[in-house]
């Protein structure tokens, strides 16, 4: 393949970021906008996960509430998800239903014709998902208010009860306006599509009524604490344990590929050391989750498992064992959990969906930058076992752990688990 990323500008000042792939017979178009709860405040939490909600009830009400039955009718996949730094609008299908998708997708650009009736209805939806998700009692939302105090990112992107019924249709109106600018926001579009449907996305975007505003870092409030943690368990009282270890990372220093790798090597794959170690040989728990939380500043890296209360302290012994294992000298194989990034690079080239978001996220809000697929898979390529393990030795210090659990609290000893991730040197 020699196709590249590539990109043209609306007369409006939008961007539509493009990687084709003629082999396929499908597109996907996402509208990418940088907004979120690092960019909000306490009294507004959960507006753009509102907005994301509401948009997709705004195009269902322009096409005089029939989008569903032309979306079923062509085949066509729309939807939308709201993360701590963007929401993703997106559709995709076959690819002769290009046109079809980039009407739908350039109306999200539309301003807001609903009624406080409709809005109110969503209201409740939102509502039904926080109570669903219930962030005040999830092991995720304690430790989210323990390592991200002081700042958004300690509430849920739904937002909370209070700041969501405070949410009208002229603050959405507004708050829509506000962040749908050519400054912050683009389309991508991968797949098989010509330049005639990449002219006609434009024909139908360019007229949008957009405001201008300063372009947005993808920067996140630092918490008075990060890289600075006190070395001391927080435990939420429960019937059983659940356990989370949660790392600060500074941004600033390391690449996206970078955290990709030293994520994998504790986390992926058939040998990844902590499932290896603490299910496959001792059986001592059953899975282990985890993701890394980037911003451009700022990142974590965290993981969670459950596990017997006779079994706590052991699993915790093994974890500081396995990461001060990683700091040293030959303790990591990058080579390992480079094949899905190098040997499979070229996989990207088969999924529409995922090149997108992957090119999308890494490009345009991370300020990575590739070219292309090759150029990406040279970034991890060059990534020694050495690099990973100097890492690994910044990263796993207990000065950046946040360590939490849910678990039965007066059958705990915090200060032998506190003496035992003190050993995170």
């Amino acid at each position: 393949m020699t196709e590249s990323e590539r990109v043209i500008i609306a007369k409006n000042g939008i961007k539509i970021y493009f990687y084709r792939n003629p082999a396929l017979h499908s597109f996907h178009t996402s509208l990418f906008i940088k907004a979120g709860i690092i960019y909000e405040n306490l009294s507004v939490v959960g507006i753009t996960h509102f907005l994301e909600h509401v948009a997709i009830r705004n195009v269902n009400r322009l096409y005089g509430d029939d989008l569903y039955l032309l979306l079923d009718s062509c085949g066509l996949e729309f939807n939308a998800s709201t993360y701590s730094e963007m929401v993703q609008f997106y559709i995709g299908g076959s690819s002769g239903k290009f046109a079809t998708g980039a009407d739908i997708i350039a109306k999200i650009l539309s301003g807001i014709v609903l009624t406080s009736s409709d809005t109110d209805a969503e209201r409740k939806r939102i509502k039904a998902e926080l109570h669903e998700n219930d962030d005040r009692t999830s092991l995720a939302g304690f430790s989210n208010r323990a390592v991200f105090f002081g700042t958004t990112l300690a509430s849920s992107i739904v937002g909370t009860n209070s700041s969501v019924d405070k949410i009208t249709v002229s603050k959405l109106e507004a708050y829509r306006k506000s962040i749908m600018t050519p400054e912050n926001m683009f389309f991508y579009v991968t797949g098989n599509f010509t330049d005639g449907d990449i002219a006609y996305l434009i024909s139908k975007i360019e007229d949008a009524d957009t405001e201008h505003a300063n372009a947005r870092s993808n920067e996140a409030q630092v918490p008075s604490d990060f890289l600075a943690r006190d070395g001391k368990v927080r435990i939420k009282n429960a019937d059983y344990p659940t356990v989370r270890f949660t790392f600060d990372i500074d941004m600033t220093k390391y690449s996206v590929a970078e955290t990709d790798l030293l994520y994998d090597v504790l986390l992926s794959g058939y040998s990844s050391s902590l499932f290896v170690e603490l299910s496959e040989k001792r059986g001592l728990v059953y899975d282990i989750s985890g993701a890394v939380e980037r911003y451009k500043n700022i990142g974590t890296l965290y993981f969670t498992y459950e596990t017997k209360l006779q079994n706590l302290y052991e699993s915790i012994r093994i974890v500081v064992d396995i990461l001060n294992s990683m700091k040293r000298p030959g303790g990591i194989d990058a080579d390992i959990v480079k094949s899905g990034y190098v040997d499979n690079a070229e996989m990207l080239y088969d999924d529409s969906r995922e090149l997108n978001f992957t090119f999308a996220y890494d490009n345009h809000i991370m300020d990575e930058r590739y070219a292309s697929i090759e150029e990406r898979k040279k970034r991890y390529e060059n990534i020694s076992s050495d690099r990973l393990s100097e890492i690994a030795a910044d990263v796993f210090r207990v000065k950046n752990l946040t360590l939490t659990m849910k678990a039965p609290k007066k059958k705990i000893f915090e200060e032998k688990i506190n003496s035992m991730i003190g050993e995170l040197l």
